[in-house]
């Protein structure tokens, strides 16, 4: 979880900082924050590549994980039930 919040602070980082620039170009206008968006859509996809795969792998981990225990737990239900069902 940590990285994913890493990756998206440094999303909205590279966001803010093209934004500012192109301002400090072109002057304060809608095109001006268009342009940043875009540009720093494309810095990000380049730049942020690593820490993006590494938050998709950790949160591919943990779902897996969290499936795993959801799995273990039903079956821990079901050979419970069936103890008591023998057992009666």
């Amino acid at each position: 979880m940590r990285s994913f919040l890493l990756y998206n602070l440094a999303r909205l980082g590279i966001l803010v900082g093209c934004i500012l620039i192109i301002w400090t170009i072109w002057g304060r206008s809608l095109w001006g924050a268009v342009a940043g968006i875009i540009i720093s859509a494309l810095v990000s996809f380049i730049v942020l590549a690593p820490l993006r795969e590494k938050s998709a792998n950790e949160l591919i981990d943990s779902a897996q994980e969290r499936r795993e225990k959801r799995e273990r737990k039903r079956r821990d239900e079901e050979s419970a039930e069936d103890s008591a069902i023998d057992d009666a």
